[in-house]
């Protein structure tokens, strides 16, 4: 009996150091994931202020383009509300219409004070707040794991992902919306796919990230020297070609159905930039992050330390991966100058992976410098 009961203990205790260690990273990176989705959102909540691309708007398919493109997760939040049981759907929108602190504690409106949820969309409203932070929250476990096979380092690629989570705030200080965060994470999925030739699961997914946003098309694009490295040439060519027609026909008819909607197809910044780029001031912006005063936008500081870093560390990035962010960089940042507004670095997207590449290394090396053991006859 005494034996059973000793094999029982040790087969818990097996167990539990495998699975309690998994328990506390999946909460260190869900508090990691809540702190910067609060903070975004405590800045601009989903936009609310501005009337041509609100959430009831966005439901109704009545925003202005090329907002109104981007319906995936509206959409999706509408067919769960429609689907809902009626008593549920009844009790929650009568609890969610609740705004004040002291009849509802959690309702947004008492919490953060830029949401402004329309009566009659509240269930969409909360369903579009938690769909968008999933999708960050997935979005860093599947950064974490691309990190951890190319840096070959654990800590290093874990660290790296909590590291950036906490920077993403940072690329919001202009304004974020809501498809920003699933965004990311098609974008991080779609490279997971191509690192590992799984075409058909890209092609599966490719109409998706294009009904959440129309960039996913020209991103299928930095993902060439992944096929070729599985494919070849010419099969990595005609496979981002289907790619593309793919993304072409799904984007088509979204653009096509909201061909009426007030708006344009693109907003055009050039000259903004242009002269933002021989302005002294804007290379010293300052704003709040996490309830301090940090800098903003392109802070000379921030630029400054992003270029020694990829100077220091590009030696050791895979040729695969300086093809990548070069197709990225060719495609963002022109995209970035011709249609973005001034310092909203949230547009620079197809760059974020370039950056925890840059990142990943840089603390690659300095954990390996720091905590490596002494060499013989050091140290005595």
């Amino acid at each position: 009996m005494e034996f059973i009961k000793n094999r029982m203990m040790q087969s818990v205790k097996a167990k539990a150091k495998v699975v309690l260690p998994r328990i506390m990273l999946f909460i260190v990176i869900w508090v990691t994931c809540s702190a910067s989705y609060a903070d975004v959102f405590s800045w601009v909540a989903f936009r609310d202020q501005i009337d041509c691309h609100t959430i009831d708007r966005m439901v109704e398919v009545t925003a202005y383009r090329p907002f109104v493109y981007r319906q995936l997760v509206p959409q999706t939040a509408h067919f769960i509300r429609e689907h809902l049981p009626e008593k549920t759907e009844q009790k929650l929108q009568a609890q969610y219409e609740k705004t004040d602190l002291n009849s509802n504690p959690y309702a947004l409106p008492s919490i953060y004070a830029r949401s402004t949820i329309p009566r009659e969309y509240a269930i969409e409203y909360y369903l579009i707040y938690g769909i968008t932070f999933l999708c960050f929250f997935a979005s860093t476990w599947i950064l974490r794991s691309i990190l951890m096979e190319v840096l070959k380092d654990r800590v290093a690629g874990t660290l790296t992902a909590l590291l950036f989570v906490l920077l993403f705030p940072f690329f919001t200080r202009a304004g974020a919306f809501f498809y920003d965060f699933s965004e990311m994470l098609f974008f991080f999925l779609a490279i997971k796919f191509a690192m590992h030739g799984r075409w058909i699961t890209l092609l599966c997914l490719t109409p998706f990230a294009v009904w959440n946003k129309e960039s996913f098309f020209f991103f299928l694009l930095t993902l060439l020297p992944f096929h070729r490295a599985h494919f070849g040439m010419k099969k990595a060519l005609l496979l981002t070609l289907g790619l593309l027609l793919i993304a072409g026909l799904s984007y088509l008819p979204v653009h096509w159905h909201y061909a009426m909607n007030p708006g344009g197809t693109v907003e055009y910044h050039f000259w903004d930039h242009v002269a933002n780029l021989f302005s002294w001031k804007s290379y010293w912006q300052v704003t709040r992050t996490y309830g301090t005063w940090t800098g903003s936008g392109v802070f000379l500081p921030h630029v400054l330390l992003l270029v020694w870093m990829i100077f220091h560390v590009w030696k050791q990035v895979p040729s695969i991966w300086k093809q990548h962010m070069g197709i990225a960089c060719a495609i963002n940042l022109p995209l970035y100058w011709m249609f973005c507004w001034l310092a909203e670095l949230r547009n620079l997207s197809f760059l974020y992976f370039s950056f925890c590449i840059i990142m990943g290394f840089w603390i690659r090396e300095t954990l390996w410098r720091l905590y490596q053991p002494p060499a013989a006859g050091e140290g005595k």
